[in-house]
């Protein structure tokens, strides 16, 4: 092929009038016959491409990760055992692209791997699509850029500078392509989609900007239209009822063929010119983005070259985007392969251990977040509290590989699952069986803590979210969804040899990567009133409360003061708007010092649980707990904090 010639008229030849692609992405659940129907049925429906995922698990995930699921996020656990299920070999891609070429349609396939690129390029693809975890991965659009093909790229799971760097890298290697707006949730809510960024990407960067949606319906889309969108991408299922990932986003064949719309929805959808990823977004970027990596195992003194880097999932460290700052540079200490790249690694400079007990004093119990294989990496710290957040999968190993006799000078907080075998736990529901799985969880995550305790001072606290979360609004018996809850949870709160705390949960939490409802455990004075009933404890999310002061516009400093006499345990981190939370203290809209001041006057027991704050060598907790403990040690806040001890008694 003469890509010189051809290269100018694809994607001109295309945009001529919208173009529209049929994502069918994994929604074949890994069935040939499934795949070849939604390619008719995509063809049936309209569609000027049909699309696929080409992937080389093995390659795409860190070795550890690999060969044990239990190691990664929970997100990562649920995503990876999903992609197995719905594999497609490279002749099964080949088969399907063959296929496609006797309806008159495109087909185009993501490539997640460097293998993938190069055997679709053998193949014979006209033009490549780019999805969004892999948005940031240079080293692989740097290869998909040498075979001097169109380029179609969503831009989700990034940041308007990452953006921008993408598109000055394409535009200086000369590259045609065409710009994606997106937001990677699933599905996406409208108030999310921003689509005002789709005139604003074009005004910016010159080149076709579209629009890729993941929401329920399509009216979104079609404003996205309205705003300019030359390329709309939807997913395409036979049955939205179907398990995975991506059925519930997805639009079935009528639903394809029929983008019909309302003006109020497209008035709803219309967003500010920004973007700023949310938690789920953040989730799926963790759980489906790269890192950069260490290609193999490097000795101290080794001068960096490109060729000494690979792009793996999870994304838990740099990114892919920086590894030309570390070319030529000279590593500090040896590294292994499959190491996240870090800054560490090329300095000399070893960071030094706080005293973060001078810092707090006695009556400020401080902690840290880990996981049930990582949580004695921080221990270095001498925390005060571990705070361990068990996944389901923990739960049903039966000698879980952790050494309790490192937890000899901690308290104990174990934080259970909020899924159980990839289903939400809820205590408010009239379902017997989610009742059942939901008990089972928690009666096993207590069980895990006493015998992670047996070495420790005190009797382990173990945190629970209520449920009462929904997929679409607000149901009216609210006050019969907190009667279930004391009904359902009753039997695990009553062991005397462990103590169960409810957290106050967000107004628009994140679950399978979309965003959901929550109805119950958000308001002040409904929360107060169960655990008056109940006589039960809590504890307070400051994250979580303050996105629901802001969704409901009340005050977080009213808010904490009235369920401060239930309150045993914070998870303190900053919040911003009604959806992004978990953030660095002082980054968001909480004022800590007000907040601080209220719980001066007892003792206090708490864990940064910023967002992430474990990478690094829990680079985030430290920051987090150094701006906590500079806020505490400020003249008045000290004053109240190191005066004599008072016990708030509720009311």
């Amino acid at each position: 092929m003469d890509t010189a010639k051809t290269k100018p008229v694809w994607l001109e030849s295309r945009l001529s009038e919208i173009y529209v692609i049929a994502e069918v992405g994994i929604n074949h659940n890994g069935d040939m016959a499934t795949a070849k129907k939604l390619i008719r049925a995509a063809v049936e429906a309209g569609a000027d491409a049909v699309k696929f995922q080409c992937r080389n698990l093995e390659k795409i995930y860190t070795k550890d990760v690999w060969n044990d699921s239990k190691k990664a996020e929970q997100n990562s656990q649920y995503l990876l055992s999903e992609l197995k299920k719905a594999h497609l070999t490279f002749t099964d891609i080949e088969n399907l692209f063959h296929y496609s070429q006797r309806f008159n349609v495109d087909c185009l396939v993501t490539p997640f791997d460097s293998d993938s690129a190069t055997f679709l390029n053998d193949l014979g693809l006209e033009a490549f699509k780019i999805g969004s975890p892999d948005m940031t991965n240079l080293l692989l659009l740097k290869q998909v850029v040498s075979y001097g093909k169109p380029i179609i790229i969503s831009t989700g799971m990034s940041g308007v500078d990452e953006i921008k760097q993408v598109v000055d890298f394409l535009k200086n290697n000369q590259a045609e392509f065409c710009l994606l707006h997106c937001n990677s949730t699933y599905p996406a809510f409208p108030q999310d989609l921003n689509l005002r960024m789709i005139p604003k990407m074009k005004q910016d960067y010159g080149v076709p900007v579209g629009y890729s949606g993941h929401e329920r319906g399509f009216v979104p889309t079609l404003a996205a239209v309205a705003m300019g969108a030359q390329v709309v991408e939807r997913h395409i299922t036979l049955d939205r009822t179907q398990t995975g990932p991506d059925h519930n986003a997805s639009l079935a064949p009528d639903e394809f063929k029929n983008m019909v719309i309302g003006i109020h929805e497209i008035e709803m959808s219309l967003g500010a010119s920004t973007r700023s990823m949310g938690q789920g977004e953040k989730g799926n970027r963790l759980a489906l983005g790269k890192s950069l990596v260490y290609k193999t195992s490097l000795a101290k003194g080794m001068v960096i070259k490109e060729e000494c880097f690979e792009a793996k999932s999870p994304a838990r460290g740099i990114s892919v985007l920086k590894y030309p700052d570390f070319i030529g540079r000279n590593l500090t200490c040896d590294v292994q392969e499959d190491d996240y790249v870090s800054e560490g690694h090329f300095s000399e400079h070893k960071n030094e251990i706080e005293d973060y007990h001078q810092l707090f004093g006695e009556r400020v119990k401080w902690g840290i977040i880990g996981r049930l294989n990582d949580f004695d990496k921080f221990l270095t710290l001498k925390p005060r509290v571990i705070e361990i957040h068990l996944t389901w999968r923990d739960l049903l190993e039966e000698k879980p590989k952790v050494d309790s006799t490192k937890l000899r000078e901690q308290e104990l907080i174990v934080h259970s699952p909020e899924y159980y075998q990839d289903k939400l736990i809820d205590f408010t529901t009239g379902d017997k069986s989610i009742t059942a799985y939901s008990l089972d969880s928690v009666k096993r995550s207590m069980e895990l803590a006493k015998k992670l305790a047996e070495f420790t001072k005190q009797k382990p606290m173990l945190i629970v979210h209520p449920g009462g979360h929904f997929e679409n609004g607000r149901p009216k018996e609210v006050k019969e969804l907190y009667s279930r809850l004391e009904e359902n949870i009753s039997p695990v709160m009553q062991d005397s040899g462990i103590e169960v705390l409810l957290e106050n949960m967000p107004p628009l939490p994140w679950y399978y990567g979309g965003q959901w409802h929550q109805v119950v455990f958000m308001d002040a004075e409904e929360i107060a009133g169960f655990f008056d009933q109940t006589g039960w404890s809590m504890c307070y999310d400051t994250s979580h409360a303050q996105l629901y002061c802001a969704f409901s516009n009340q005050d977080l400093i009213a808010h904490a003061n009235r369920l401060k006499p239930y309150i045993r345990y914070l998870h303190i981190s900053d919040a911003a708007g009604v959806t992004e939370e978990g953030l660095q203290i002082g980054d968001g809209d909480i004022k800590f010092k007000q907040l601080l001041e209220l719980f001066a006057d007892q003792p206090i027991k708490f864990v940064p649980e910023i967002w992430q704050g474990h990478l690094n060598q829990g680079e985030g907790f430290k920051l987090a707990l150094s701006r906590l403990a500079s806020i505490m040690t400020s003249d008045n806040v000290q004053r109240v904090f190191k005066g004599p001890r008072v016990i708030f008694e509720r009311p």
